[in-house]
């Protein structure tokens, strides 16, 4: 067979093909090959469609799909072969999604991209949400630029207009895992135990120790030192606390009555 019988016969084979599909069709396929500025679907058949590679970069330019995903894509040309979009499908999916895990109560992982007015540019799935000051963190931050740049999982708390309007709470999550590192700290509460805590703050009349999970102890000023020291803020024994690291960590045993 002639070259130009090669190429009528490569022509007339993906004509073929391509009868089997129609503009605007829904397919789904595997990615088989991804090039410099195309990547092939498989799409059932002898063939592959073709798929413009910067459908398949995130904002940043970076490729976030590799050989062997499964994809969804629309039929947008039969001339010569199938020439197949992710536009538009990608964003509909990527909604359903978001949409299941705002009913479900389910995470998200998210990018802080910037400081907004009243809080903060959040990418989830390359959608754009948004997750006020007051719900980044349990604590409000000195700095709120720390978060900027960051990945943290997040809960979706408002998800409204076809999700034209996200609004995220990392605070949501961070509650949970605290009630929940509380639950196990209670449980471990009782007289004559020996446990590990944060001394948080030192006043005259004691010591407040961050047991974990949000649980707050006091040790009184009394149970500080083998002497009487006068108050727990005292010169000499703030010293002498910052010399052993108990400002910071210390082992306590709980008082029986």
């Amino acid at each position: 067979m002639s070259e130009q019988e090669e190429d009528f016969a490569a022509l007339f084979a993906a004509s073929e093909k391509a009868r089997k599909f129609s503009r605007g069709q829904m397919v789904e396929g595997t990615i088989v090959a991804i090039g410099p500025k195309v990547a092939f679907i498989d799409i059932g058949g002898k063939g592959e469609a073709e798929l413009d590679v910067a459908e398949l970069k995130d904002d940043e330019g970076d490729i976030t799909a590799n050989v062997g995903d499964r994809i969804t894509a629309k039929v947008v040309s039969t001339s010569g072969g199938i020439t197949v979009s992710r536009k538009g499908v990608r964003n509909a999916a990527t909604q359903r999604e978001l949409e299941d895990a705002f009913q479900n109560g389910m995470a998200v992982e998210g990018k802080v991209i910037q400081e907004v007015k009243g809080g903060y540019e959040v990418r989830v799935a390359g959608e754009r949400g948004f997750c006020p000051f007051s719900q980044m963190d349990v604590m409000r931050a000195a700095n709120p630029a720390i978060y900027v740049g960051q990945v943290y999982p997040f809960r979706i708390i408002e998800y409204n207009n076809g999700g034209k309007d996200i609004v995220l709470s990392r605070r949501k999550l961070l509650e949970a895992q605290q009630r929940a590192e509380a639950e196990q700290v209670r449980k471990s509460i009782v007289p004559g135990a020996v446990l590990d805590g944060r001394v948080t703050s030192v006043l005259d009349f004691g010591a407040f120790v961050e047991l974990g999970g949000g649980i707050q102890g006091l040790v009184h000023v009394s149970e500080m030192s083998w002497t009487r020291v006068p108050s727990a803020r005292s010169e000499e024994h703030t010293s002498e606390l910052q010399s052993r690291g108990l400002i910071s960590y210390a082992v306590f045993c709980l008082k029986k009555k």
